[in-house]
């Protein structure tokens, strides 16, 4: 019984690192009109952000021998998010 809330946990933070990085991408796209993006970036560009999600996300938790703290998720999340900003911002739209 006391795994369950503790996988609970783990999940919510797996959602939530996937979520919010990839909201943070479409929220810029969306602003910006998908200007300059090709079809291969608005595929790319997603997947690209949720597999570096997934990887930061399972090298926090292979790290942290007490548990998640909730402060270095934090910050984690921030810097996902302002990664997936720049990927939008940054990376021109690839030739067809």
């Amino acid at each position: 019984m006391s795994k369950r809330p503790g996988k609970r946990r783990v999940l919510a933070w797996l959602a939530v690192f996937i979520v919010l990085p990839e909201g943070v991408w479409f929220t810029a796209s969306l602003r910006s009109g998908f200007r300059e993006k090709s079809l291969s970036n608005l595929s790319l560009e997603p997947l690209l952000v949720a597999l570096s999600s997934i990887a930061v996300f399972v090298m926090w938790f292979l790290v942290a021998r007490r548990g998640l703290r909730p402060s270095v998720g934090f910050i984690l999340l921030i810097i996902l998010s302002a990664a997936a900003l720049a990927l939008q911002r940054f990376v021109p739209g690839l030739r067809e």
